[in-house]
């Protein structure tokens, strides 16, 4: 046994003498140009820079009876989300927050553009979902969602039942 591991340690010696002597013996600039990174070109051509102008474009005017329908579809899409989103009782309330936030950006959307009359309709279904919201504010342990669900519903009859675009089409002005 003793004379494979000499040998085996010879060998190994031998092996690593011959590639230190290889890489001395074949330069080491050629090495150094290998693996050194190389500059690149420094004239830059500085004399001509184009200026871009600017395009102006149009605004896009929307009816004010199409941006209301528009706000109204988005609620309803984000109502059926956070009910989905509350069925999973996923612990991190992040989405169900931006969800609520979403539903009272498009309620005040909506009452914007909502005679003065029956703006504060919808002012009550945004202290309605504030409410509810104020929900998601107690620790996940004591977090009601049943009576979080109770509340986004109720909102979502009283927008069904007070603020649908066919029913409030002569209460919608311009702003």
């Amino acid at each position: 046994m003793p004379n494979g591991s000499v040998r085996f340690s010879k060998f190994i010696a031998l092996a690593v003498l011959v590639a230190f002597f290889s890489v001395s013996l074949s330069g080491c600039a050629s090495f150094r140009r290998k693996f050194v990174r190389q500059n690149k070109n420094k004239e830059v051509k500085e004399d001509f820079a184009p200026v871009l102008e600017p395009i102006e474009y149009k605004r896009v005017e929307v009816a004010p009876l199409e941006a209301y329908r528009s706000h109204y579809a988005m609620v309803k899409a984000y109502f059926s989300d956070a009910y989905a989103e509350l069925a999973g009782r996923d612990p991190g309330e992040k989405r169900e927050r931006y969800l609520i936030g979403q539903i009272n950006a498009h309620i005040q959307g909506m009452a914007v553009l909502l005679a003065v009359d029956r703006r504060s309709e919808a002012q009550k279904m945004i202290a309605l979902l504030d409410e509810a919201a104020r929900e998601l504010d107690k620790p996940s342990g004591l977090r009601r969602y049943d009576i979080l669900k109770g509340a986004l519903r109720k909102v979502e009859v009283l927008i069904r039942q007070k603020l649908k675009p066919d029913m409030v089409k002569e209460f919608i002005v311009a702003e």
